[in-house]
């Protein structure tokens, strides 16, 4: 900056606005010279650390436990139907996708626990990549992961409708007259700006309304399981005769005359690795409540155990009852090795179709057919509200978590600041969640596209079809991107920052080397994996035959650019202002 005289007004402007700015005075001239002592617009963010042991669980499972796991089991066991008796153990293929990535997802955690309890702020992964990897690696990988989160925030708004249309059909109530794409949209997206009205109010109201979403259907859950447990062919056969007209033995002939024996030929261990498409995703918001790390109480002992534990539950959850499930349909239904089990998976998510009026296989379809064969028809009300609350209960955390993101970005000055801006009464960053909201709406877009891809053909044309079906519904990639990072800065964090390692819980090590960097590896080497299964067997990269098969990939690199593009622009501005951002992302930002 140039020497020159300015008035004490315009002083006072520039030190408010740029806290990189200090005054001195020499020789009886006042000038404005550039600093890094002072690294962030405030001492403090403004969030209070309101969330307790038992919230911090639940934004885990919350986040987690929502709309795929109810009909993960069938919906890949239809594309590689295997016969059970070539079942390794007696266990299923999805069953075996959940174990095995379970692997991983505890790995990841450890990872996830030791940078969190170490550097315990909002934006979570985005604070640990950007100051332990680089500051455009975290730029990037948050974004990704933020469009991930926040549109998914949106597409479980429109999920909720469409829980309520397909399992009130089974209790007799009927809302199929609302299933347009102008009213899922208008619904989802008012579902989107009363949550977010919600967490406006700060994440101590956020967590009392999860709290009572969550307990509404995790006690109809245990029902659930008793009957499941309960379940046997007379009861089974009864309930699916009553609900279908069609008994299970007619369900496993027509998978049979529709190619199933035939369908896939991969066996058993082929089956797992399409199984593992799913239960990646499935998986996917296991570190949720790191985002919030900056509104946990007493973060550094909080975290690693409500990580682990929310962890454990969910892998408890998802193999207990896709195995029951597999059961109860596997009792019924046999033809020549296969069952009730592998047809209704095959008609509902392979190559097959389903008796006209047949619901698809979903977990409260099966226990509705159960529930029928007891007697306990009456149940099946208690199971619509089961599958839409546990749709309903993404969101919440959903909203928290990507909001902090952008809210950390923000604060670190690579987007405007009234993004970081806090409420005083509330401590809640309103702007950032009134914006994540409106990135929502394209989620809401996206899922309404899914089941009505010829409304977006008509109005947008293939290539605008193609962005809200494919394009934005990649998360799957994205959450990659991010995970595959987080683990990597896990293996280098003693060692680049030392200071802070020094002063973590997480100091064990084997001999010389640190085991948050072993465990950081194994957890490395295993999102390595899954990024490769997702991309080739659920992408195909290594076979992309046509662009709209390359769509995902090219969207994900497209989104990338535009990010790169808003980091680099701000980054400019940084320097043409006289900011330090290599100092900015040395320090971890206050609290």
């Amino acid at each position: 900056m140039t020497k020159r005289t300015i008035n004490q007004s315009s002083i006072k402007r520039r030190v408010c606005k740029y806290p990189h700015i200090r005054v001195v005075k020499k020789m009886g001239e006042e000038k404005a010279i550039p600093t890094t002592e002072k690294l962030f617009a405030r001492k403090a963010t403004g969030l209070v650390r309101e969330i307790g042991f038992l919230t911090a669980i639940l934004i885990v499972l919350c986040n987690t436990v929502g709309l795929g796991w109810q009909k993960r089991v069938f919906q890949f066991s239809g594309p590689a139907p295997v016969p059970t008796s070539q079942w390794v153990g007696g266990m299923p293929p999805m069953v075996m996708a959940f174990g095995l990535v379970g692997i991983v997802v505890l790995l990841s955690i450890y990872a996830f626990a030791a940078l969190s309890a170490a550097m315990p702020r909002s934006g979570g992964g985005y604070v640990y990549i950007s100051r332990i990897l680089h500051p455009a690696a975290g730029y990037l990988a948050s974004w990704v992961e933020y469009f991930s989160i926040a549109v998914s925030y949106g597409m479980i708004a429109v999920a909720v409708m469409e829980a309520l249309l397909l399992f009130g059909g089974l209790a007799g109530i009927d809302i199929s007259p609302w299933f347009t794409a102008a009213n899922l949209f208008t619904i989802g997206a008012i579902i989107v700006f009363i949550f977010a009205g919600i967490a406006c109010f700060g994440v101590k109201m956020t967590g009392r309304l999860l709290q009572v979403m969550f307990w509404i259907p995790a006690v109809i859950t245990v029902f659930l399981y008793g009957l499941l447990l309960s379940a046997n062919p007379v009861s089974m056969t009864s309930g699916i005769v009553a609900t279908t007209g069609h008994t299970p033995t007619e369900f496993t002939m027509r998978a049979l005359e529709q190619g199933m024996a035939t369908a896939y030929t991969g066996g058993y261990w082929g089956a797992v690795g399409v199984a593992i498409l799913g239960a990646y995703w499935a998986y996917i918001g296991y570190a949720a409540s790191t985002f919030v790390g900056g509104e946990i109480k007493e973060a550094h002992k909080t975290f690693p155990p409500t990580l682990f534990a929310g962890g454990l539950l969910i892998i408890g959850i998802y193999m207990s009852a896709s195995a029951l499930l597999a059961r109860a349909c596997g009792m019924v239904g046999q033809v020549g090795g296969w069952e009730f089990f592998n047809a209704y998976s095959y008609l509902s998510y392979g190559g097959g179709s389903l008796f006209p009026g047949t619901p698809k296989a979903w977990l409260p379809v099966v226990a509705a057919y159960q529930a029928e064969g007891m007697g306990l028809g009456a149940f099946k009300i208690l199971l619509v509200i089961f599958a839409a609350f546990w749709v309903a209960n993404d969101i919440p955390p959903f909203i928290i978590t990507s909001s902090r993101i952008i809210f950390a970005m923000a604060f670190d000055r690579t987007l405007p600041s009234a993004l970081a801006n806090v409420n005083e009464r509330w401590h809640s960053p309103v702007n950032a969640v009134i914006f994540t909201a409106i990135v929502a709406l394209f989620g809401c877009a996206s899922e309404v596209a899914g089941s009505f891809p010829e409304v977006f053909e008509s109005a947008l044309g293939h290539g605008g079809t193609l962005i809200f079906t494919t394009g934005i519904a990649a998360t799957d990639i994205w959450d990659g991107i991010f995970f595959t990072l987080m683990a990597l800065a896990a293996v280098i964090f003693p060692y680049t920052k030392k200071d802070i390692y020094e002063k973590s819980p997480f100091k064990m090590a084997v001999g010389t080397v640190p085991m948050v960097s072993i465990i950081g590896a194994a957890a490395l080497i295993g999102n390595l994996w899954l990024d490769w299964t997702f991309l080739d067997s659920g992408y195909g990269i290594t076979r992309i035959s046509s662009f709209d098969s390359a769509f995902p990939l090219l969207f994900t690199i497209v989104l990338l650019i535009i990010f790169g593009a808003v980091y680099t622009y701000y980054k400019v501005k940084a320097k043409a202002t006289g900011v330090d951002m290599t100092t900015i992302y040395a320090q971890i930002p206050p609290e």
